[in-house]
């Protein structure tokens, strides 16, 4: 059975985006036993989870609390009652029918990235900020838009510079996407675009201001606060979902 819609909603409401994504498009069969469970006559069950060998191989690699998520994803669909399934154990199986990627891929290059994806490291940034590390939250946000700029020119075919940093990518992405502001003429619009333009080129002059990206000197460094990072974190996201959105909608026209 296809992994159901229900269980990968519930695990991104309980801010677990990254197993969302990692059992999404998986598949899954019961297994029933004889021994009876918490409920009158309930029956434990384990789950056997059939993905694609490159989730497989992180899916082994979860933590028992991880496990106990899923699980407890499961229990939105079949939730555990007298007379009845009780699931209380996972393993996880490579799904045969799956492609498997080939050795010559350049695993250094992200395979995917949708809004889960992002909503994810979103999450991870905000979880810097709560405990207090606000460079690594500007650290992780800028991240996250290089990484989707360099994921849509890898898919798309686009050549550039390895090396290019963060605003360079961007225009070349902004300009495959017809989001450049030389590509439209409506003074409005250009002036929304310019501003995307001016928040990439602030998160390169933060990085060398206030993040831990580079080395600091103890004369011009000063440790950037909440508010910074809060700000950071939130420009990223908006501009991320904008980004990604645009790419979506270019697949769309192409079809």
């Amino acid at each position: 059975m296809k992994i159901e819609e229900k269980i990968i909603q519930f695990l991104t409401y309980k801010k677990r985006p990254n197993l969302a994504q990692l059992i999404s498009g998986t598949e899954y069969e019961l297994n029933e036993t004889s021994t009876y469970g918490s409920r009158w006559f309930s029956r434990l069950t384990s789950v056997a989870l059939y993905a694609p060998i490159q989730k497989y191989e992180i899916l082994q690699k979860l933590s028992k609390e991880d496990k106990n998520e899923i699980i407890g994803a499961f229990h939105i669909v079949y939730p555990v009652r007298e007379n009845d399934i009780e699931i209380n154990h996972i393993e996880f199986f490579i799904n045969a029918s799956a492609p498997i990627p080939l050795s010559g891929v350049n695993m250094n290059r992200l395979q995917q990235i949708d809004f889960i994806y992002i909503n994810e490291q979103i999450s991870k940034c905000d979880s810097k900020i709560s405990s207090g590390d606000f460079e690594g939250a500007i650290t992780n946000a800028r991240n996250l838009l290089e990484s989707i700029c360099r994921y849509i020119l890898d898919n798309s075919g686009e050549k550039y510079n390895p090396k290019a940093d963060l605003p360079e990518l961007f225009k070349a992405t902004s300009s495959f996407l017809n989001m450049h502001p030389t590509q439209h003429i409506e003074k409005s619009f250009k002036q929304i675009l310019s501003g995307c333009f001016s928040i990439v080129q602030g998160f390169t002059s933060i990085r060398n201001d206030l993040s831990d990206a580079h080395g600091k000197s103890a004369n011009n460094y000063y440790k950037p606060k909440e508010r910074h990072a809060v700000f950071a974190v939130g420009s990223a996201q908006i501009l991320s979902n904008f980004i990604y959105s645009s790419y979506e909608d270019n697949l769309k026209s192409k079809k």
